[in-house]
């Protein structure tokens, strides 16, 4: 059992309470209250496979009706025991039994999208007989209608034609002239549930009937009068009748609830369960969260790791991270500036596991791996938990001393840090000492620091491993990213820069650091410049390949479709023509099957040889004929399907090829014109700018004319006003540039030309704006000289948006 201490420092009741805010039901929400991480592997995996799919429900805008439910369980030890239950309370089964009609009619329209679903729809029963007789016998305010039997109705009509008659006749009386003098009031009331009329003092003996209530004066008697007696006994009658007709409707009613007990009990454990599953998958799509690998050993294997008490919070996004060690790490080592995020992940590491062990879903990535630790030890005394106190050196020892009389392998240790408040040498020896204990007992653990020495374990054991925080040396600010495998700086005055701090403090303090400086935060200081140079040239690598890409799917479409015509031409000569051969042979057939028809009867005949002879040559004549229309079309279609099939041009030499040569695309059988020659071969192909290698290229024979066209017609183009038409705005056709510099212009112009090519659009919209131009000239310089498309362009029309716009078209 993890120890409340460890809960408290790891901000554990924080979480359980934006878990209870997702909860609709007051015991759904005081379950999610009393959440313990207590759970163990089955329990877990099983139920992430009931919220993952409520989790992608919620994520579709669905969720169970189940609404705010009245406590029933006091409601069902009263209907258990055989006690009556009052109206409330039977309006209370009857709003439970609605929600359990609404929930199972949810569950029959939505189990094929969410399986748990399934399951509620199978164990909840709405009890529509028992719904509708609470509905036709009891109000929402509890009380008995009055059509809720017949014998109830009677009573109910003779009361108040009972009431109306007395009133009547009291007011008869307080005309009368002898009893008039002694009215104090002409109104009339009510006292021990007997009409009486108010009466003077004086008026005692004079009017006639019973004194039920005086004054508090003593002023006023208010009297029964003597005419109106048997009427209020007759009302008390009717009075008796319905209360004990009530009591018999209400004992029934209660007998039906007691026989439906069990299915009552069953219905609003079940809405209370569904709820809570609920509040977690509210929870998990607030966390982006999911399930995560649990492993049967233990170590530390987190990617895209999230602090869940930030994420929910509102303010800049959580920072995600991946916290790992690798086989035979135990230590996990992490340094960098103060403020920088250390302690955060310290927590989200512990916060992460607490999550897995109390079944909820983690904000980290799929693939990510947990352990199911025994204990997770916690030594974290920082400001950012206001619950918190600071710790002195002895009390920071004596949150050491458990740890270390009590860690077992299957325990997670944090140590926030580990041994400050003492002189740094002393401090330091302890914290190694404190570690390597912690490492030989096998015991996964993670500490952040500030000394070297702890930072220099993992350069000489295998079962530590670094980490730190990254600080921006640009802006002076932290990341709160960590970086695996490296030490970090505490950049103490750095910090103290950003927070301002006197500027000669801080350069004496510059000065001081100079002399003492250790090898350690010179060598950090060295590895950090050559990362930022490794991440700026990463960017440059990333958009290069992003950039190659996108020509290599275009060039690949192209070169697809140029496949599909080619292979749909060749079929259709090859069609057409052995149409026309198979005719030529049906002919030809026919032919020589009329010569023997004719030698046959001319042999039948006394007909010489000289009349069998020009018959012949005339059936001979026309088969030569038909064999030379065969072999002229046999020769055609040799043509034309070498046409199609064969390589125009010669192959390139690199030598010969110069801006402006026209060439063959093997791969793709399309022209093309060289753009560029050196450092890399370059081509322009419709709206692609290409780089094939030499091998995929055929030299075209160059005229006067080709090479006019192509120098008219290349990227660099005069703008053409007049081929553009005007142009309707769009969202997806018009590009906001205003407000950028020119290179971040042109970086975010090329990418929403790719994207417009990719469908297919003919305009787009620049919109720059004027301000001093500066924008508006690089971009059109731009367009003209070095646009990766064939295109033209031409200043805004006044209905488009004026000079403060370029309308690009691009030539297909």
């Amino acid at each position: 059992m993890i120890q409340e201490l460890t809960l408290e420092k790891l901000q554990w009741p924080q979480l359980l309470e934006y878990l209870a805010q997702e909860a609709q039901t007051l015991e759904g929400r005081d379950a999610c209250a009393r959440l313990k991480p207590e759970f163990a592997a089955d329990d877990i995996e099983k139920r992430w496979q009931d919220v993952v799919p409520l989790r992608d429900l919620l994520r579709s805008g669905y969720r169970p009706p189940i609404g705010e439910l009245p406590e029933m369980r006091p409601i069902f030890r009263g209907a258990l025991l055989g006690q009556i239950l009052d109206g409330e309370m039977l309006w209370n089964v009857y709003v439970l039994l609605q929600t359990v009609r609404n929930v199972h009619q949810f569950a029959a329209d939505r189990m094929d999208r969410c399986r748990t679903l399934t399951r509620f729809h199978r164990t909840i029963h709405p009890l529509p007989k028992l719904a509708r007789t609470i509905e036709k016998t009891i109000s929402p305010d509890g009380e008995l209608l009055d059509d809720a039997s017949p014998e109830l109705q009677r009573i109910r009509a003779q009361k108040l034609s009972m009431r109306k008659k007395i009133e009547q006749m009291i007011r008869q009386l307080l005309t009368d002239q002898q009893l008039e003098p002694y009215v104090q009031d002409k109104f009339f009331t009510v006292r021990s549930e007997r009409y009486v009329v108010p009466i003077r003092l004086d008026g005692r003996g004079r009017v006639k009937g019973y004194i039920h209530d005086s004054s508090d004066s003593g002023q006023t008697l208010y009297i029964e009068l003597s005419e109106i007696r048997p009427l209020n006994d007759a009302l008390l009658e009717l009075e008796s009748a319905e209360k004990i007709e009530i009591l018999r409707i209400f004992k029934e009613l209660s007998m039906q609830v007691a026989a439906e007990l069990e299915i009552l009990t069953t219905n609003y454990e079940g809405l209370i369960e569904l709820d809570v599953l609920c509040a977690e998958a509210g929870l998990a799509v607030r966390l982006d969260a999911g399930q995560a690998v649990l492993r049967k050993d233990p170590g530390l294997r987190l990617s895209y790791a999230r602090h869940p008490l930030l994420a929910l919070q509102d303010g800049p996004k959580a920072v995600a991270n991946s916290v790992s060690l690798e086989d035979g790490q135990i230590s996990l080592i992490v340094s960098g500036p103060n403020a920088g995020g250390k302690t955060v992940v310290l927590k989200t590491v512990g916060l992460l596991h607490l999550m897995a062990k109390s079944r909820l879903l983690v904000p980290c990535d799929e693939h990510s791996e947990l352990y199911l630790f025994r204990n997770i030890f916690v030594e974290i005394g920082d400001a950012q938990n206001l619950s918190a106190n600071l710790s002195t050196f002895s009390g920071h020892l004596m949150g050491l001393k458990p740890i270390l009389q009590n860690s077992r392998p299957d325990d997670l240790v944090l140590l926030d840090e580990l041994a400050v408040g003492t002189e740094p040498q002393t401090g330091c020896a302890i914290g190694q000492a404190v570690l390597e204990e912690l490492v030989n007992r096998r015991t996964i653990n993670i500490v952040t620091t500030h000394f070297d020495n702890l930072k220099s374990l993992a350069v000489n054991d295998q079962r530590f491993r670094n980490g730190s925080m990254e600080f921006s040396t640009k802006n002076l600010q932290p990341t709160y990213k960590l970086i695996l495998d490296l030490p970090g700086q505490s950049y103490g005055i750095e910090v103290a820069e950003h927070i301002g701090l006197p500027k000669h403090v801080i350069e004496r303090a510059k000065d001081l650091r100079g002399r003492s400086s250790s090898q350690m935060d010179q060598i950090l200081e060295s590895w950090q410049l050559l990362r930022e140079e490794a991440e700026r040239e990463k960017k440059k690598y990333e958009q290069l390949k992003l950039e190659m890409e996108s020509q290599k799917f275009r060039w690949e479409q192209e070169r697809a479709a140029l496949a599909n015509a080619k292979a749909d031409i060749s079929a259709k000569i090859k069609a057409r023509y052995e149409d026309q051969i198979d005719d030529l042979k049906r002919s030809y057939n026919e032919i020589l099957d009329d010569i023997k028809q004719t030698v046959q009867e001319q042999k039948k005949l006394s007909s010489g040889p000289e009349a069998i002879r020009d018959a012949l040559k005339d059936k001979q004549k026309r088969a030569e004929g038909i064999g030379r229309d065969l072999s002229v079309g046999l020769d055609r279609l040799a043509s034309e399907f070498r046409s199609s099939v064969e390589l125009p041009g010669i192959p390139a030499d690199i030598t010969q090829l110069s801006t402006g040569s026209r060439v063959y695309i093997v791969s793709m059988g399309k022209e093309a014109v060289v753009s560029k020659v050196q450092p890399t071969l370059e081509v322009t192909a419709g709206l692609l700018k290409l780089r094939p290698s030499l091998q995929d290229l055929r030299m075209l024979v160059e005229t006067a004319e080709a090479k006019k066209t192509s120098k008219v017609r290349g990227p660099a183009a005069t703008p053409d006003k007049s081929q553009i038409g005007l142009v309707i705005p769009t969202p997806t056709n018009s590009l906001d540039l205003r407000g950028m510099d020119t290179d971040t212009a042109l970086d975010r112009t090329w990418s929403f030309i790719d994207k417009a090519v990719l469908r297919g659009e003919n305009w787009v919209i620049l919109i720059h704006g004027h301000g001093t131009d500066t924008l508006k000239r690089g971009l059109r310089k731009a367009l003209t000289k070095d646009a990766p498309y064939a295109l033209d362009f031409r200043p805004g029309e006044p209905e488009e948006g004026g000079d403060g716009v370029t309308v690009v078209q691009l030539r297909h």
